[in-house]
């Protein structure tokens, strides 16, 4: 569409507004006095019958009358001769800007592509960075109705070492302990992120060093590993130099739950050519006895909050969701003999009455059917194996029905 947003029509506001201030002010004021045309100079006459027909202006010399034809053979003024109006320039002058602004915003944001887009370079510098004695620029494209990806460029020494097209780029720098070697890693990474709820993310990293790796004088600048759907932070606030990569567990997003009942799971490693070595599970990452005992308190109270033919999907929803988010904490913590006593006494205490009356068909309608998708959708984990190596090689529920949860050990 030619008329697409405000600034289409903006220029077209200050278009007419300058054209009408450039012609008022070429009409002027009325003046009690005649004017020459040519020089504004004033004239003693005060009305053009006083005009001789040979008068001409004592300032320029213009003639102030001109004889044309008539049937009486009186002599006829022309309308140019003199003027009963003064001309006011400053107001000339802002109509003329005005009108010249309209024009330029159109030919620069026109959806049809105007002057702008031929003359002006189609990218534009949003963002620059020094990191690790890099500079790193991203360049968007400079019209919003662009949809072209932004472009990462890094420099090291004024040579372009990286350049590529990204989407929703970001950039930083981290600090990591190379599990193989003694000397720590500085990294620079770039993150492409796609921007959808799944939260999908590439990210880039390279290894700057300080010493050079030939005769040209550059430092070394070399990929390092490509990481994905996760970002660094810190690993312990008490130790700022050193960073540790979070990867995000999306196997669970949307399954069985709406998305923001989904489980959330985060595993922690280091990044290494490769490949991540992840840390070993520490306690806080699982809940606690009293945690999994709120969880199954929520649980009970959505199931009686209501009668049974009143409960709807969004109860199920909640509940299943809060349910998979412990289990799935437990079993990757490396607790799944705990895990899966836990999901039987919540599926006793309500959560089977809820998954019975949901009206989503993907849920399951049995402890039985509930365990077996779980462990099949375990098994489409990118972390499956780090999974099995925390639980000793095996992550199935147990044979013995009457296992004791574990909120009440």
């Amino acid at each position: 569409m030619l008329w697409s947003g405000p600034l289409e029509w903006l220029s077209v506001g200050l278009l007419i507004v300058g054209v009408l201030f450039f012609w008022r002010g070429r009409r002027g004021r009325r003046s009690d006095r005649l004017h020459c045309a040519k020089c504004l100079h004033a004239l003693a006459q005060t009305s053009p019958a006083e005009i001789a027909p040979d008068a001409c202006c004592a300032e320029c010399g213009h003639p102030l009358s001109s004889a044309s034809g008539s049937s009486r053979g009186a002599t006829k003024r022309t309308r140019s001769s003199v003027r009963t109006s003064l001309p006011r320039p400053l107001i000339t002058s802002i109509g003329l800007f005005l009108a010249c602004a309209g024009v330029g915003f159109w030919l620069y944001n026109g959806a049809l592509g105007g002057l702008g887009r031929l003359v002006l370079p189609r990218y534009q510098v949003k963002e620059t960075q020094t990191l690790l004695g890099c500079e790193v620029t991203i360049s968007k494209p400079r019209w919003a109705d662009d949809l072209a990806s932004p472009i990462v460029e890094i420099r090291q020494r004024g040579r372009v070492v990286f350049a590529s097209a990204m989407t929703h780029p970001t950039v930083g720098s981290a600090r990591l302990q190379d599990p193989l070697c003694e000397e720590p890693v500085s990294l620079l990474w770039i993150r492409s992120d796609s921007g959808g709820s799944l939260g999908l993310s590439e990210t880039f990293t390279f290894r700057v060093g300080d010493a050079t790796s030939d005769d040209t004088g550059y430092p070394d600048f070399l990929p390092y590993a490509v990481l994905h759907e996760g970002s660094f932070a810190k690993s312990d606030p008490e130790q700022p130099e050193s960073d540790v990569w979070i990867a995000y567990e999306l196997a669970y997003k949307y399954w069985l739950t709406t998305g923001v009942n989904s489980p959330t799971i985060a595993m922690r490693g280091t990044p290494t050519p490769s490949g991540i070595v992840w840390n070993s599970p520490d306690e806080s990452e699982a809940p606690n006895a009293d945690a999994l005992e709120a969880i199954a308190g929520r649980v009970r109270a959505l199931a009686s909050a209501t009668e049974p033919e009143m409960f709807t999907s969004a109860h199920c929803d909640q509940a299943l969701g809060l349910v998979l988010d412990a289990f799935l904490e437990l079993v990757y913590a490396g607790r799944a003999r705990d895990a899966w006593p836990f999901l039987r006494a919540r599926y006793e205490d309500g959560l089977g009455t809820l998954m019975t009356a949901s009206q989503r068909a993907e849920v399951p309608r049995s402890l039985d059917a509930l365990e077996r998708a779980i462990l099949e959708q375990m098994q489409r984990s990118s972390f499956i194996q780090e999974i099995l190596r925390r639980n000793g090689g095996s992550i199935a529920p147990p044979t013995n029905a009457s296992s004791a949860p574990i909120s009440a050990q």
